[in-house]
């Protein structure tokens, strides 16, 4: 079986290595070990491109502009699968990088639909919005085979398209951050892709001004990759914040700093509008961190409420502060949390994740139409 992927985020690009393109290239070097895979990403300056044990990494699109790069992208991946001869065509969807293969090849197209935006994208985009969420309605509408990272999207799928295929992927992490020290370094997380809308950071900054006088001897760190337009907002923010000298941001932090994070924090925060399932949240877990986040679709499945972490409603800010003196007030209710995530984490392997992948490409490549097994 010929496996094609075209999947915009590079784990390499600065502007859009997240939890995202990680788990496609972790999962695919996998799945590669049985079926030869080459994997198309978005270009960027510096993107290289690679060859690896029977996966073959490729750019696609301009490189300098990061517009451009999405729309020529998804244009040129849209043609070239056209004329593929791969098996299976994986497509990880963006609605800002939309590949449609699966308009002119639904029975051999694989769409991996992470989160479902909605309105949220008219509150980032207003009226700009229009073109993600026809997008984002198109896949969801035209799609026959459907991978998601949650057991609660696909059922969705399910129930209201019930002919097509929709099953749940999940997330992994690395195995290094499996730890049981529970280290306390006096200092909230918050760790992913800096996009301010999405991952609710001016919510977050917003809460902990509220607690941080009460809380002298905690700090605030927000670390991450993103565009240079959500990097100015975190950093003129955090510039006007009262707090500033307690609230650290670090951009591009590398494998081991990342790990020492999640390691060294007090707990890790993520008060996101929406999420597909963030990878975060299991790395908090296996590093023996209680969480925070928001009740929403995709954490409420990484998140088990009151027994990893806690959740509230999105934009909240009064909750989401209240929660954060909570955890930082209490510090057995933080233990518990944490071994009882460390627990949950090991539920989760990137070899059960590209198993679950793999036998659902088996199963299109060997039907080539939609059944309604979940």
């Amino acid at each position: 079986m010929k496996i094609d992927v075209y999947c915009y985020d590079d784990i390499d690009n600065p502007r859009c290595g997240g939890g995202g393109a990680m788990r496609e290239l972790h999962v695919h070097r996998l799945i590669a070990a049985h079926h030869p895979v080459r994997f198309f990403t978005g270009n960027f300056p510096g993107a290289k491109n690679c060859d690896e044990p029977n996966l073959a990494r490729r750019h696609l699109g301009f490189k300098n502009n990061y517009l451009l790069s999405r729309i020529s992208f998804a244009l040129l991946a849209t043609l070239r699968s056209l004329w593929s001869p791969a098996d299976i065509i994986a497509i990880p969807y963006s609605i800002y990088s939309p590949v449609l293969t699966f308009l002119f090849k639904p029975a051999k197209t694989i769409v991996l639909f992470f989160h479902v935006t909605g309105k949220e994208v008219f509150k980032k985009y207003n009226v700009f919005g229009m073109f993600p969420w026809l997008a984002e309605t198109i896949a969801l509408h035209a799609g026959r085979n459907y991978i998601t990272l949650t057991d609660s999207l696909a059922q969705s799928l399910l129930t209201r398209r019930p002919g097509i295929k929709a099953r749940a992927g999940y997330v992994s992490f690395d195995s290094s951050f499996l730890s049981q020290a529970q280290v306390d370094h006096k200092f909230i997380l918050c760790f992913g892709r800096i996009d301010v809308r999405m991952k609710g950071l001016d919510v977050l900054i917003a809460a902990f001004e509220k607690i941080a006088g009460a809380h002298r001897e905690h700090s605030l760190v927000i670390a991450g990759r993103g565009q240079e337009s959500n990097l100015d907002w975190v950093r003129r923010r955090i510039n006007e914040s009262p707090f500033r000298s307690r609230i650290k941001f670090l951009v591009n932090v590398n494998d081991r700093e990342r790990l020492e994070l999640f390691h060294t924090s007090t707990f890790v925060c993520m008060p996101s509008r929406w999420e597909g399932w963030n990878i975060a949240a299991i790395e908090a877990a296996a590093s023996s961190k209680a969480t925070l986040g928001t009740r929403i679709q995709g954490l409420r499945d990484a998140i088990r409420e009151n027994k990893t972490g806690l959740l509230v409603l999105p934009d909240d800010t009064d909750a989401l502060a209240e929660k954060m003196g909570v955890l930082l007030d209490n510090a057995k209710l933080r233990g518990d949390l944490g071994r009882q995530g460390y627990l949950w984490a090991q539920n989760f392997t990137w070899e059960k994740t590209a198993g679950i992948q793999e036998e659902f490409y088996l199963e299109v490549f060997k039907t080539g139409g939609p059944s309604r097994r979940a």
